[in-house]
């Protein structure tokens, strides 16, 4: 689909072990181990043991029905846009957060069956490969998982669901010619899709060359393309209601497990430009779930995330996490003009955010819009793949039996394009 996109990298040789290729993306060296995960292993905690045994191996994660965006905005695209001219901020009344918000930051996982069911696979998983995969060295991109942990969507479908909120926010951003205000807007539409895209399921591994289109209600396209295996690379792009604005970049995950913890390092890029040539580039958080094997299962962005508008000298870096006497949600962040403070950014990701005591975004009032996806796409689609068609009908054994067809297939490729590759620089 993307033609210029010039470089692939060979996909891996085994699902289940750690490797050492070279990349321009990824330093496979890193490694993750938070303070908690340090203090447990000084005390000699074994995570096995905090975890019961579960026999349900035929029972998926969750309700496949339960996913399809429930709640979401389906509304014509003239009453989006009706949406989008109303718009108005909202009553700067309280720090509010959500309810699921964590009493030390983040947000828990409220569903019980959810947190058992991780764990067991997490424990089975411990069994099968051993303790290094808690060592917070082992990059969980790496390791196959039971597909029945997983839930019927790819990681393609999951890592263009922060979109949701560009109807309103980035259509707004195009109606105005103030540079700064559509930063602004830009900043709003990123954190505040946290509260909807980050969740405790866990996608399927997209398949080198599997690709995705979707839209909007009110005209927006959306395209994504697995172009590399390990490490695992996902391309879009995003065209606004009348090619208005694109955003366009690339996710580049990878996962560390602790004792008791999983972190999720994005190296991805991304950018926006509207069509009089304004450009804003911006990168990712990275995602801390703890809890993983005992007490309260929660996640939280964390880190930094840097926005920037160099023709126009815009910039702001928000270091999530660092508000004093906050949780660790909260973040303050100034935004500068050229290196000269103009505005201030302040909020929660899970509740609000305001820009000099303005409020942008709250998740009270703010609905998030459903994609869908296209009812004729290319047969690389990655709803065509035969493990998420099971999976989507709860056909748990059939689903994990395609799931490993399809994972050889990747590494005979791989495979092969290796002993091709030889072969031609030996005739160099």
């Amino acid at each position: 689909m993307f033609g210029w996109f010039k470089k692939k990298k060979p996909e891996s040789n085994s699902a289940q072990q750690e490797e050492k290729d070279e990349s321009d993306f990824v330093d496979d060296e890193t490694q993750v181990v938070t303070n908690e995960d340090k203090e447990l292993e000084a005390k000699g905690f074994d995570p096995i043991a905090q975890v019961q045994e579960q026999d349900k191996e035929n029972e998926g994660i969750a309700d496949p029905d339960k996913l399809e965006y429930v709640g979401y905005h389906d509304i014509p695209s003239d009453e989006i846009l009706q949406l989008v001219l109303n718009f108005k901020y909202f009553p700067n009344d309280e720090d509010i957060r959500h309810p699921e918000g964590y009493e030390k930051g983040g947000r828990i996982c409220a569903d019980k069956n959810v947190v058992t069911k991780a764990r067991s696979v997490g424990k089975e998983m411990v069994k099968q490969i051993g303790k290094k995969i808690l060592s917070g060295s082992l990059n969980l991109t790496k390791v196959s998982f039971p597909i029945r942990v997983m839930i019927p969507k790819t990681a393609l479908e999951t890592s263009v669901h922060g979109t949701s909120v560009f109807p309103l926010y980035i259509t707004k951003a195009t109606m105005t010619p103030d540079f700064l205000e559509r930063f602004k807007l830009v900043i709003t539409a990123t954190l505040s899709s946290f509260f909807w895209t980050n969740t405790f399921l866990k996608p399927l591994n997209p398949i080198l060359g599997e690709t995705l289109q979707a839209n909007y209600n009110d005209g927006t396209q959306v395209y994504c393309e697995q172009i590399m295996h390990h490490p695992p690379v996902s391309y879009f792009l995003v065209l606004g209601p009348n090619k208005k604005y694109k955003y366009y970049g690339y996710y580049l995950v990878e996962g560390r497990a602790g004792l008791n913890s999983v972190t999720i390092i994005n190296k991805g890029k991304r950018t926006i430009e509207f069509n009089d040539g304004q450009k804003i580039d911006f990168d990712f958080p990275n995602e801390l779930y703890s809890g993983t094997f005992f007490g309260q299962l929660r996640q939280e962005s964390i880190n930094k995330i840097t926005f920037t508008d160099k023709a126009n000298g815009l910039s702001c870096i928000i270091d999530i996490g660092k508000v004093k006497k906050r949780t660790s949600d909260f973040f303050q962040a100034d935004v500068n003009c050229k290196g000269q403070k103009i505005s201030t950014v302040f909020g929660t990701y899970i509740g609000f955010i305001n820009f000099d005591n303005v409020r942008y975004w709250d998740y009270r009032y703010v609905v998030p819009h459903k994609i869908k996806m296209d009812k004729q796409p290319l047969e690389s689609d990655h709803k065509n793949r035969s493990d998420l068609q099971a999976l989507r009908v709860g056909d748990i054994p059939l689903a994990q039996k395609n799931k490993e067809i399809l994972e050889n297939i990747q590494r005979n490729d791989r495979k092969q394009r290796e002993t091709f590759e030889k072969q031609r620089k030996s005739k160099k």
